[in-house]
């Protein structure tokens, strides 16, 4: 059963990273142009580092639903989770997948706040599935105009598609791959920035 690959990330996280990025930019330029080599060398890795850090937890995840199943990109990692090894499927926080031995939790699709309650429509009530309503309400996470709830919607929607025919492999096992370059990003100037602080 083939199904259009649908790709999920925070907005906010973006928006977020550029605005940060800017402020790391320019502390950075003035950093430089303070003609201080001393100073440089404790004072230049604290704008890496919030630039780097604000880059892997706000732009790096997301969320990507296919055919095989769904790719969970985190700040430092990267899950592989077939269809069969998905148990049940929640929004409290954010997406969260039980599977076999853990939740996961996805950093792309945080869920909207307490407060986002108010801006649940009956339109949204209508698209959730079955299994994501209480009551005949359903959560603030759940509403398909979050990105918490749109990326819920399609794997819920094809999760219990293949559940329904029979289809799902509960043998199948998710894989996590470590994204080592992203650690490094963070890790280095993490490291430059606490030498300056115990050398200063």
């Amino acid at each position: 059963m083939a199904y259009q690959r649908a790709v999920f990330r925070s907005s906010f996280g973006r928006v977020i990273t550029v605005v940060i990025g800017v402020l790391m930019a320019l502390a950075l330029a003035s950093i430089l142009l303070a003609d201080d080599p001393v100073g440089l060398l404790w004072s230049a890795p604290w704008p890496l580092l919030g630039a780097a850090v604000t880059w892997a937890f706000m732009w790096r995840p997301r969320v990507t639903i296919d055919h095989g199943g769904v790719e969970v990109v985190n700040p430092f990692s990267t899950w592989e989770v077939p269809w069969g090894a998905i148990k049940r499927i929640d929004t409290k926080w954010a997406l969260e997948l039980t599977l076999e031995d853990r939740r996961l939790t996805a950093w792309a699709a945080p869920a909207p706040s307490r407060y986002g309650i108010a801006r649940v429509t009956t339109e949204d009530i209508r698209l959730a599935r079955e299994s994501s309503t209480v009551g005949g309400a359903i959560r603030p996470g759940d509403a398909v105009h979050s990105v918490s709830g749109a990326a819920a919607h399609v794997t819920r929607t094809h999760w219990e598609e293949l559940r329904d025919e029979g289809l799902l492999d509960e043998a199948a096992t998710a894989t996590r791959s470590w994204h080592w370059p992203t650690i490094a990003i963070v890790a280095v100037p993490a490291l430059l920035a606490a030498a300056g602080l115990v050398l200063r």
